[in-house]
């Protein structure tokens, strides 16, 4: 599998996920305390993710919006296609 590092602006993410996400892609996704791992179901205009939770214990949908989080995130990764990329924030 490939894969990248990037870091991007904080206030160039949202731009970046509509133009390089796409629904069926894994996403981990790090913030103050939280990993969240899962499938990508729907990404909404305002850059907000519907994601469908990976684990053993967890089989459901989540909603996250981008812009609420996104001074905490410590990164994402999102892998597709057999690439992987890694994506720091810079405030």
């Amino acid at each position: 599998m490939k894969k990248k590092h990037i870091v991007i602006k904080e206030d160039d993410l949202e731009e970046y996920i509509l133009k390089n996400f796409k629904e069926d892609a894994l996403v981990e996704i790090s913030y103050n305390r939280v990993f969240i791992p899962g499938k990508i179901l729907y990404i909404d205009d305002d850059a907000s993710i519907t994601l469908q939770l990976k684990g053993q214990l967890l089989n459901q949908r989540v909603d996250i919006n981008i812009n609420e989080v996104k001074k905490e995130l410590v990164e994402i990764i999102y892998t597709f296609d057999d690439e992987s990329t890694v994506i720091s924030i810079k405030n």
